[in-house]
């Protein structure tokens, strides 16, 4: 009884976890993964120091891949002394060592057999995340109308399912993830309620998958599921119950094909009852796939495939391969995929999984490479692709990140950074592979490894490494794979003394170990939370015409702070409203110097000294954030016009929206 209290407070912490992260908006703020990192470290430090959380002796491969990622967090901090921006470079750093605590928290808080509860929380999670994506755009006004606030900023998300992460790739692989889950539980269910429910709510992801339009998620699902299906050995059940589920999702597409408002201008007035609509089909699809897999489970549960039939399905599989290769022809495709989008294209809601090009993937891989060749051994650093993006691309596209975590791995941590990231997903594949292959293994496997795989496909061609919400699974699974969770039970060896003193001793150096970085960790993330909090309470003061009080506040986020360049610039635009400008420009130089190839910056250095009278300063400022972004849309024309830095053009130009 007290073990099966404890699997559910683990899939309730994971499920709550995984809802959490996406309604933070994927916890792509610094303080959403710092806040996060802080409960994570100190859940195992206190579970430590208490007893609750096992002492015994950790696998090998789950140290390999926690060195990993530690070493790669390790890099990202070691990257701020050549990095292009130190604030941005140690809240990169913060990320990593939160993602090495969740990686953390998972091996050491499991015991044999304890996957299942993880992977129920995960499924959980990831499907109350669908259904809250679904729901704001079936009903909006639950959630104070999202696709509002996120086509304010970005049209095209109006076509896309974005909310709550507020990424529709991001979203997508979260549903890829979700559906692998609902696929293995509803064909491994412990109950045949369970299997049930798990069938019918199949039908959430395949519709938000669907409604991302996203071909990275798509290919991210396929991807895993054949992944499943391989590592599994109930195959006849999963099939199944993947057609059921899936079957119920396609006749909702169905559905939502012929609803264009609610598709792609889901503010317009027609979209309302149009999601009515939607939502009561959506209610009976999973009531009803739901009630067919409980009323055929007897003889879904009995069902088997012979040998010569998945002999014949591999066969068939290889043939669509090369059929579709035929078809899509993979040349003419590549050349496509290296077309750069147009305005338009990009600008346009209403896409298709059949669209071609990359969205300029193409274009940002190149200049991740040609980042890479600068600096081969270390990198930009930390946060050093944006910049470069801006100063060295060819073409007008807006772009902070490389939409690929192996490229921008390599481009601002280099070969080292690259090795690292490819070994905290090789070493848990490789270990899962073989627990797999070996006697009594667990079942729990296969979800594992297909979530593995939608993580490594995920970061192939997208940036989820800087969403939580979308990469937490995948540190999950990985730890899942390399930890004590998958392992099979078996009976204590017989050790001797002399054996078990080493054990011992070895335990006690990783616990310090672990304490050591814990300690790091909280310290960083919390270092970061209080000086954040510490400059939005300047930025109100600020607002309420309280200069002296929002000065003292942002003075001691600055303290905390030293390396960070927003805190001195909120202080030079503080002593700007003074009428200070030596003390203003005073400040921003100090900003400057701690993220020097921020084109803002220089804009805001020039005006300061238009306003100062200083011509040649001007200029040179002018200069500089003309070489760090000439194809800003705010700069350009003064290329293109030969404007002088002393023209009033410049200035209204520099504080116009672009």
């Amino acid at each position: 009884m007290r073990l099966l209290r404890i699997e559910h407070l683990i899939a309730a912490a994971v499920a709550a976890g995984c809802i959490g992260l996406a309604l933070a908006q994927g916890g792509f703020a610094p303080t959403a993964f710092a806040a996060t990192g802080v409960v994570v470290w100190l859940a195992i430090v206190l579970g430590i120091a208490t007893g609750v959380l096992p002492r015994a002796e950790l696998p090998v491969p789950a140290l390999a891949t926690g060195l990993c990622l530690t070493g790669l967090a390790v890099l990202v901090a070691l990257s701020m002394t050549w990095a292009a921006d130190d604030g941005h470079a140690f809240e990169d750093a913060v990320r990593a060592l939160s993602y090495v605590g969740v990686l953390a928290l998972v091996v050491v808080s499991s015991r044999r057999g304890d996957a299942g509860a993880w992977l129920r929380g995960l499924a959980f999670g990831l499907v109350g995340v669908g259904a809250i994506a679904l729901l704001a755009r079936f009903q909006p006004g639950l959630f104070g109308n999202p696709d509002a606030d996120l086509a304010a900023t970005l049209p095209a998300t109006l076509g896309r399912l974005s909310y709550p992460i507020g990424y529709w790739n991001g979203l997508a692989a979260s549903m890829a993830a979700a559906a692998v889950l609902l696929a293995f539980f509803g064909a491994s269910g412990s109950t045949r309620l369970g299997r049930a429910a798990a069938t019918g709510a199949l039908a959430v992801p395949v519709l938000a998958l669907w409604m991302t339009d996203s071909r990275g998620g798509l290919i991210a699902a396929g991807l895993a599921l054949a992944v499943l299906l391989a590592a599994t050995a109930e195959r006849a059940r999963l099939i199944a119950t993947l057609a059921l589920g899936a079957f119920a999702g396609v006749i909702l597409i169905g559905l939502a094909n012929g609803r264009e408002e609610l598709l792609n201008d889901p503010l317009a007035s027609a979209a309302g009852p149009q999601g009515d609509a939607m939502l009561v089909f959506l209610l009976i699809a999973v009531a009803a796939a739901g009630a067919l897999r409980y009323a055929a489970d007897g003889a879904i549960q009995r069902a088997a495939i012979p040998r010569w039939a998945g002999r014949a399905a591999i066969a068939a599989a290889a043939l669509l391969v090369v059929v579709a290769l035929l078809v899509v022809d993979p040349i003419e495709s590549f050349d496509e995929f290296k077309q750069v989008p147009s305005a338009e294209e990009l600008a346009d809601g209403e896409v298709g999984f059949l669209r071609g090009g990359g969205s300029g993937r193409y274009q940002f891989w190149e200049a991740a490479i040609d980042a890479f060749a600068e600096a081969p051994v270390r990198g930009v650093g930390a946060s050093g692709y944006g910049p470069y993006w801006l100063e060295h691309r060819e073409i007008a596209l807006q772009a902070t990140r490389a939409h690929s975590v192996a490229f921008e791995m390599l481009a601002e941590l280099g070969l080292g950074g690259l090795a690292l990231m490819l070994g905290f997903f090789a070493v848990p594949a490789v270990t899962g592979v073989r627990r797999r292959r070996g006697p009594r293994a667990a079942p729990e496997l296969a979800p594992a490894l297909a979530l593995l795989a939608v993580g490594a496909a995920a970061a192939v061609v997208d940036w989820t490494w800087d969403l939580p919400a979308v990469f937490v699974p995948t540190l999950v699974a990985a730890g899942l794979l390399v930890g004590p969770a998958t392992l099979s039970p078996r009976a204590p060896a017989g050790s001797s003394v002399i054996r078990g003193i080493t054990r011992s001793r070895r335990r006690f150096g990783r616990g310090v170990a672990v304490l050591l970085v814990a300690w790091i960790s909280i310290c960083a993330a919390g270092l970061l939370l209080y000086a954040d909090n510490r400059l939005e309470a300047s930025r109100d003061a600020a607002a309420a015409g309280d200069g002296a009080r929002a000065i003292g506040l942002v003075n001691e986020a600055i303290d905390l702070q030293p390396w960070a360049a927003e805190p001195r610039v909120q202080l030079a635009l503080l002593r700007e409203l003074e009428g200070d400008l030596p003390a203003a420009r005073g400040a921003l130089d100090e900003a400057i110097a701690r993220a020097r190839d921020d084109f803002e910056l220089q804009l805001l250095a020039y005006r300061l000294d238009r306003s100062a009278r200083d011509d040649a300063a001007a200029a040179e400022h002018l200069a500089r954030a003309l070489e760090l972004n000439p194809m800003d849309p705010r700069l350009s024309p003064i290329i293109e016009l030969g404007l002088e830095p002393t023209d009033p053009a410049v200035l209204e130009l520099i504080e116009s929206e672009g």
